[in-house]
């Protein structure tokens, strides 16, 4: 079920264009992102568009690890138990395993670093995590982190696809019809403004379980707000037109107050970009324009 693969905003477009040059390569690859953004389906996605891909044996060749809560010595047998001889390996929530676990991949990925055909393994890892001040901390093996992130691609958050969400909600609802068999419900304006309008801390996931219980509460209804739960009507409110910001009457600078928030948003975020873009509600290229029009250091 490829759900976040669906869509046409410019943060989809570039990570869907990136996913297809790394596709053809065999190099680790390093997803990062908010729980429920996709990590996992996009791992299998480049899978399939990679000459790893087989339509014979599917199953054989994409496997998935979850470290979260694995036991030592687990990522090991399950690593001896891939029989297929060009397979990818997903692990998601890379930043879980354990340190017997870490020194075991790197030592993987190490011997792959001799061989002479083709990887046999090929490994993409997950991460809700950033991975990077997890290595500067010590709680992450340094040596493990720059063999994963050999490409990192960064999953946009719901939030930031704003031009997706009626395709997605679209898709959803005819998912849950089809499981359901029920009829489909449809949104009056008011109710998709207020999607469009809420930040979505689940991400895909808690769009697709809103659309399934409007299917399974509403078949062939039309949903209004009043049908949408309280925190998404909710975010009409803190998105319009009282935001706690007050003009001041003297005016303001905009440029100056655009690049002092910028300033401070790579202070919260540790100088990690991609964080900063998040609390500023920008997607990681347009802060790195940003940076430059009014010159602020990278």
């Amino acid at each position: 079920m490829k759900t976040e693969l669906i869509g046409r905003s410019p943060a989809f477009s570039r990570l869907m264009n990136a996913a297809r040059m790394v596709a053809a390569t065999d190099v680790s690859v390093l997803l990062l992102g908010e729980p429920g953004s996709g990590k996992s389906s996009l791992a299998r996605e480049i899978h399939i568009a990679s000459p790893r891909y087989t339509d014979r044996f599917p199953a054989d060749c994409f496997h998935e690890f979850a470290c979260t809560g694995a036991r030592e010595g687990e990522l090991g047998t399950f690593i001896e138990g891939i029989t297929a001889a060009r397979a990818t390996l997903y692990l998601s929530e890379v930043s879980e395993l354990c340190a017997e676990d870490q020194a075991r991949l790197i030592n993987l990925l190490a011997r792959q670093d001799f061989a002479a055909q083709p990887l046999p393994l090929r490994i993409i890892a997950g991460s809700t995590q950033d991975l990077a001040s997890l290595a500067q901390q010590g709680r992450f093996r340094r040596d493990l982190y720059q063999r994963l992130c050999v490409v990192p691609l960064e999953v946009p958050p719901l939030r930031e696809r704003v031009l997706d969400i009626p395709l997605l909600t679209e898709h959803f609802i005819a998912l849950a019809v089809s499981r359901h068999g029920l009829a489909a419900p449809w949104f009056k304006a008011g109710a998709e403004r207020l999607l469009r309008r809420y930040h979505w801390p689940g991400n895909l996931r808690e769009l697709a379980n809103l659309c399934e219980r409007l299917v399974i509460l509403l078949p062939g209804a039309e949903i209004g707000p009043e049908n949408l739960p309280p925190e998404v009507r909710r975010g009409e409110a803190s998105s319009g037109p009282s935001s706690g910001f007050e003009l001041p009457p003297q005016g303001i600078d905009l440029n100056s107050l655009e690049a002092e928030l910028i300033r401070q948003a790579l202070s919260l975020a540790g100088g990690n970009k991609s964080r900063a873009a998040r609390l500023l509600g920008l997607t990681r290229d347009t802060l790195l324009y940003r940076l430059q029009k009014h010159l602020i250091p990278g």
